[in-house]
């Protein structure tokens, strides 16, 4: 490893001046470039034998040959050091700096017509991607999505999956915010890009996310299982929205564009959104990312589109002591035989952190041995969040 200080040189003729940013995955650095040219360089945490970087430089390799004029330019990428060093163009802003512009300025989000012309371009390069190449971006979401010279280039592609590769599977980093409910799963599909980009227009557009989640437990709980709350946007945008944010993959559009096209017919909204959408939402961070595995819960009926969420305090009961009390009544043994399966009926449960970590390695390993869990009911597993307000 080296040190990172405004005027180094870690690549000969590439000199350091600023830091634009830092999360879980890493650094990245706005450089001077051979003949002077401004670019960016990131640095990836841990050295090559870590999973991290080991996963990026796979990914690297498989987005290299992928040429588009809304795709952030890959310059050079190499091992310094022992770690993966990557050049990149240098971008304007993120979209989601675009969005906290827009904040500034009074308006809700970003103007709808804007919003639309920087998804279609993401809808064009990802819809390449899938396409000609049979990828999925599988993080798309605002920080992902960089503004160069007026236009949307889709950069960061440390999560990239080949679908030709048989199953396409997820083993971790996804940002629980943007996931499609199949990314818990552990798996990817052609229509998962799509899914994300949905999340992300009703954001940028309104402020309010359509999963108002703040863990990833409750995101995943929510993906998986909860309709989404479309309440703040406008009437005629609903119907795509959700059609994008549908649970089973095949339900989607057929391509990101479709989505964006769709959102692009329908007549100006005449209805504004409700007060909620005024809210400044809590943004996703770069480092806020999620191993790719679900963890099975039951979960209530979600709120109604027409009653956004309280936050969480305000829905938590007050504290009692605990009494030992007599049960009202007691239930008679579950109705399923032993002999036919050899499987006593069990619940696993997990708490917290850790307990959701084991969870999802045991659900991995008994999809591994069963393929489908509905053919084995008598292995249920349960997740208590114990702290809803972490993110």
């Amino acid at each position: 490893m080296f040190q990172l200080a405004a005027g180094a040189e870690p690549i000969a003729g590439y000199q350091l001046l600023s830091r634009l940013g830092a999360g879980g995955y890493g650094e990245v650095w706005k450089v001077t470039a051979p003949g002077d040219l401004a670019k960016a360089m990131k640095f990836v945490y841990g050295r090559m034998d870590d999973v991290r970087a080991a996963r990026e430089l796979k990914a690297l390799s498989r987005i290299k040959q992928v040429r588009h004029p809304f795709l952030l330019s890959l310059e050079r990428f190499e091992i310094i050091n022992g770690q993966l060093v990557i050049v990149t163009e240098l971008a304007d802003m993120s979209l989601l700096e675009r969005y906290e512009q827009c904040r500034k300025e009074g308006q809700t989000g970003i103007p709808r017509d804007e919003l639309l012309t920087h998804l279609h371009d993401a809808a064009d390069a990802l819809d390449y991607m899938s396409e000609n190449h049979g990828l999925q971006h599988l993080d798309i979401k605002p920080e992902n999505l960089l503004l160069v010279g007026g236009r949307v280039k889709v950069a960061d592609f440390g999560l990239v999956k080949d679908l030709h590769d048989g199953m396409a599977t997820l083993i971790g980093g996804v940002t629980p915010v943007y996931a499609a409910p199949e990314a818990f799963d552990g798996r990817a599909s052609r229509f998962s890009d799509q899914y994300s980009l949905a999340v992300t227009y009703q954001e940028m557009l309104t402020g309010v996310r359509p999963f108002p989640g703040t863990t990833a437990a409750q995101l995943a709980i929510q993906h998986t299982n909860s309709p989404p709350l479309l309440s703040p946007l406008a009437i005629g945008d609903r119907p795509a929205i959700a059609r994008a944010l549908a649970k089973d993959p095949e339900k989607r559009f057929a391509s990101c564009r479709d989505m964006v096209d769709n959102l692009q017919r329908v007549d100006r909204p005449h209805t504004a959104a409700p007060e909620s959408a005024t809210r400044t939402p809590v943004i996703a961070k770069a480092d806020d990312a999620f191993d790719a595995a679900s963890v099975t819960q039951a979960t209530g009926k979600a709120a109604a589109d027409a009653h956004p969420p309280r936050p969480i305090s305000d829905t938590r009961p007050a504290s009692r002591p605990i009494a030992a009390t007599r049960p009202d009544k007691t239930l008679p043994p579950l109705a399923f035989s032993i002999d036919e399966t050899g499987l006593r009926p069990t619940v696993f449960l997990g708490v917290g952190g850790t307990g959701a970590s084991t969870l999802r390695r045991l659900r991995q390993r008994l999809v591994d041995r069963f393929v489908d869990l509905s053919r084995v009911p008598a292995f249920q597993l349960l997740l208590l969040d114990t702290d809803p307000r972490e993110s």
